[in-house]
């Protein structure tokens, strides 16, 4: 094709300027563009990393409260027990050094009224330069040896002659006597508190390229925060941390740090609604930046060459080049993410906006026993046969973003805590769902057997109070009620007169079998413990229930044949024995099965009583252990709670599992000393 009309090389020249111009125009809205994306994607996933920091913050502290109050009891249950041993008796250094080695505890020292020690299970090491000389703790003791309080948690104190650290309590000793102080080493617990602390996690999290810090903050100064950080700007100071502060979103902000020019994400961190302070994310701009330079150079030199040949083909290999560029920066981001959230310690799912698994890490892989290659794409309904059907409906309601549920998992009831977070893709608004799963069973147990325990000591100070208020003016009405039967006689109605009598001392009877009873259940236990061989002593609870079995058709069996020693108070023991093995023959028909099992495992011996009997209803499992909760009709509701009281008194815990139809198991673990 010949054009009409021949064109100047100044009219050529102009053209190819201005086809330039156009170029290098365009190119440059399509840069910033760019950057916009990169931006996005840099918030995104710097939000996300983020969000997964303050979810493992909270994590952490909530494990290091949990597991200091488990300690605290742990010593406030010692110190009671020797509390109880120092009410009825007069203990000794050889029996507190017993009592410490066998409970694991470091130091038990008992003081008078005045807070002098007057009894320790310490032994003098050779050339100790503190010797036995007279100890005083009244100032740290007042409290208790004041009468404010029973209880003292002293908590973490620093050794006084050597620089280790100790966790202690303090209990009052019977009759205002002085006090009772206990307290473990607590090297490990220190130890174990700096490896999953706030500063090792923010540290480990800061190796990974292009973070340059991560730090929480709050007005005073930093509480905690990565290696790579000198100086911080002070929220006071600051307009844009005190927005973050008073709000619960997520604010980004280009800044400097030490020079350098970083891209910073924060959002306040609150533990139990109370504002701890201010956790802030510091990405390094240096790559993006440099990508930005070479873009823009590339840019110019390829839209110079281009606008002179063909401004398709410049556009092409522009666009290339930039689609490179992002698909490149968002692959780096998306692989840091990816292994952040594959290394967590608790489990994470990312679903799509189907309900689809797109990422299942391996602390997830751990608890649901699955690989990740078989459950990747597919739907979270259809992988866990409808364990976590309740989290498709939570995730499309929106209802909750953080919650608390137990269910049966792998046929084991078990206690998880859920984080659900969801982000939007700003392109197709679609919404993906993060979930953070932790297991709590093993925290959840030991808090449920914490307060049982205390419900039942609790009980116990109840049924002995209210026993000795009521059975005084009992045993006057029922004194009265056989002289007025003995001493009187009407003379009308006389056969009614005598019933009413009578009937009136049979109650009376009754009030007091039940306040013995309460009694009973109230006051300590005396255990004199024997040396006894588990496998002759469990033959021989098993032949006082044979005859009983032929008589119901039952299929009694003994299963165990290991060699066992223990000691243990033998009467209390077969009594708690007796009481389960009784309810699992009731709970059984003709042709039933009650089996005892038992064997060693690692320190314990573990005891079960299985049958196969009508089962009991999970509402009930929890309460069955309570004092005078019963399903008989001629049931007193105190064998469970006796048993249960006896075994606690051995150092022992007693589960149970059961399902209706299919049977009940009792599990008895007994601490072999």
């Amino acid at each position: 094709m010949r054009l009409p009309f021949k064109l100047s090389p100044k009219a050529i020249i102009s053209i190819t300027l201005l086809i330039a111009a156009v170029m290098l125009i365009s190119s440059y809205v399509e840069l910033n563009q760019s950057k916009k994306e990169i931006f996005q994607l840099l918030y995104e996933h710097s939000s996300t990393l983020l969000e997964s920091v303050i979810q493992s913050s909270k994590n952490t502290l909530n494990s290091s409260y949990e597991i200091e109050d488990l300690i605290a009891n742990r010593l406030l249950d010692n110190a009671k027990m020797i509390k109880r041993l120092d009410a009825v008796k007069s203990l000794n250094k050889d029996e507190l050094i017993s009592i410490a080695k066998e409970n694991d505890l470091y130091r038990i020292n008992i003081f008078d009224s005045k807070g002098n020690r007057v009894l320790s299970n310490r032994i003098p090491e050779p050339g100790h330069i503190h010797g036995e000389e007279n100890i005083n703790r009244y100032e740290e003791l007042s409290p208790i040896l004041n009468g404010e309080v029973d209880e003292l948690i002293i908590g973490l104190k620093s050794a006084e002659f050597t620089d280790e650290e100790r966790f202690a309590v303090a209990v009052a000793r019977s009759n205002n006597k002085g006090a009772i102080v206990v307290n473990i080493n607590a090297e490990n617990f220190l130890e174990f508190r700096k490896k999953i602390g706030i500063g090792v996690i923010l540290q480990q999290m800061s190796k990974h390229h292009g973070i340059e810090y991560i730090l929480l903050q709050d007005s005073i100064g930093v509480l905690a925060a990565s290696e790579k950080i000198d100086s911080v700007e002070s929220i006071i100071s600051s307009g844009f941390l005190q927005t973050a502060l008073k709000n619960d979103s997520v604010y980004a902000r280009v800044t400097f740090n030490s020079g350098q020019e970083v891209y910073e994400v924060t959002k306040r961190f609150l533990l139990e609604d109370d504002l701890v302070g201010l956790y802030r994310l510091g990405v390094s701009l240096e790559d993006i930046r440099n990508v930005e330079d070479r873009m823009l150079r590339r840019l110019i030199i390829i839209s110079l060459i281009l606008a002179a040949i063909s401004i398709i083909v410049l556009s092409i290999i522009f666009t290339t080049q930039n689609l490179k560029t992002i698909s490149d920066e968002y692959k780096n981001f998306k692989t840091l993410t990816a292994s952040v959230l594959e290394n967590m310690s608790e489990a994470v799912i990312v679903l799509d906006d189907k309900n689809n698994i797109t990422l299942f890490n391996k602390s997830a892989e751990k608890l649901f026993g699955l690989k990740t290659e078989n459950v990747l794409q597919r739907n979270i309904r259809s992988i866990f046969n409808g364990v976590l059907d309740f989290l498709q409906t939570e995730i499309l309601t929106n209802s909750l973003q953080s919650f608390e549920r137990e269910i049966t998992l792998n046929g084991e009831q078990k206690y998880f805590s859920f984080s659900i977070s969801r982000l939007e893709d700003p392109d197709s608004k679609k919404i993906k769902s993060i979930l953070v799963i932790k297991d709590l069973t093993d925290t959840k147990r030991l808090e449920d057997e914490a307060k049982k325990n205390e419900k039942l000591s609790a009980m116990g100070e109840l049924a002995s109070g209210v026993a000795h208020e009521i059975r005084n003016p009992i045993n006057a009405i029922g004194m009265i009620a056989q002289r007025l039967n003995k001493e009187f006689s009407p003379k009308e109605n006389s056969d009614e007169y005598f019933d009413i009598t009578h009937l009136l001392k049979t109650e009376v009877n009754r009030i007091n079998k039940i306040i013995t009873q309460f009694l009973n259940y109230a006051k300590p236990l005396e255990i004199s413990l024997k040396q006894i061989e588990i496998n002759s002593y469990l033959k021989e609870i098993y032949r006082l229930f044979e005859e009983q079995a032929k008589q119901k058709s039952i299929k009694f069996i003994l299963q165990g044949n290991e060699k066992l020693s223990l000691r243990i108070d033998a009467d209390l023991i077969k009594q708690a024995l007796m009481n389960i093995i009784q309810n699992a023959f009731d709970a059984v028909t003709a042709d039933g099965e009650v089996v005892i099992k038992y064997f060693k495992l690692k320190n314990d011996l573990i005891i079960q009583i299985s049958d196969n009997g009508v089962g009991i209803p999970t509402e009930q499992q929890r309460k069955i252990f309570d004092l005078y909760f019963t399903t008989k009709k001629d049931g007193n509701g105190l064998g469970l709670s006796i048993s249960q009281k006896i075994i606690s008194q051995h150092n022992g815990s007693i589960t149970v599992s059961s399902k209706i139809n299919k049977g009940t198991t009792f599990k008895i673990i007994l601490p072999i000393l």
